[in-house]
């Protein structure tokens, strides 16, 4: 299922905010029926938002999908959830309002010695989920973009979010889902509800 792809994400899937998987993948597809389309699917902050996004546009894939981990031993973050209020594409600098019918319960990380609040977080612009059984994976190697740029052939790391290609690494882990998304593809949310007038 889903085996064809020129770009994909990895994306570690588990317990998010207080939600199981199932009740997340439920929810996001009431969403996407609900918004014309498309919801927001939020994943910690990413530096590389904007190098992923130059290479879609370079290699310009018929899809882009996301490759949603089976993770069995995935733990919930412990922060409390967060409402996010608004949300900007990332090729965009104008922040908008969340449609009504988005909910986006968020973790932010709270500070600590070493490392700020979060203030933002990822989301990947989503227009439907798949659901994928267990015995149907794909055994395509794939390679994997280090956030220095180069491809990679090892293993997927298990934390984080990863742009992965078709190429002479190894195969993917398990994935429970698989979301479709549609351009502009990445987004980034906030709690703040300020936009621009």
């Amino acid at each position: 299922m889903c085996a064809q792809f020129e770009l994909a994400f990895w994306h570690p899937f588990g317990p998010h905010g207080g939600e199981q998987p199932d009740a997340i993948i439920a929810r996001k597809r009431r969403e996407i029926d609900a918004n014309d389309g498309w919801t927001l699917w939020s994943f910690q902050p990413r530096r590389m938002l904007a190098d992923w996004m130059h290479e879609i546009r370079r290699v310009k894939p018929a899809s882009v999908m996301v490759y949603c981990s089976r993770s069995r031993g995935a733990v919930d973050p412990p922060n409390v959830p967060v409402p996010c209020r608004s949300y900007r594409f990332v090729e965009d600098s104008a922040w908008r309002a969340l449609p009504a019918s988005v909910s986006i319960p968020h973790p932010f990380r709270r500070p600590t010695r070493r490392v700020k609040a979060q203030s933002t977080a990822s989301a990947f612009v989503v227009q439907q989920v798949i659901d994928v059984p267990l015995g149907e994976q794909i055994d395509t190697p794939v390679e994997w973009v280090h956030r220095s740029g180069v491809w990679r052939c090892e293993k997927i790391p298990t934390r984080g979010e990863y742009l992965i290609r078709p190429g002479s690494g190894v195969a993917l882990r398990p994935y429970r889902a698989v979301l479709v998304l549609r351009e502009p593809y990445l987004a980034v949310v906030r709690a703040t509800e300020e936009v621009a007038a």
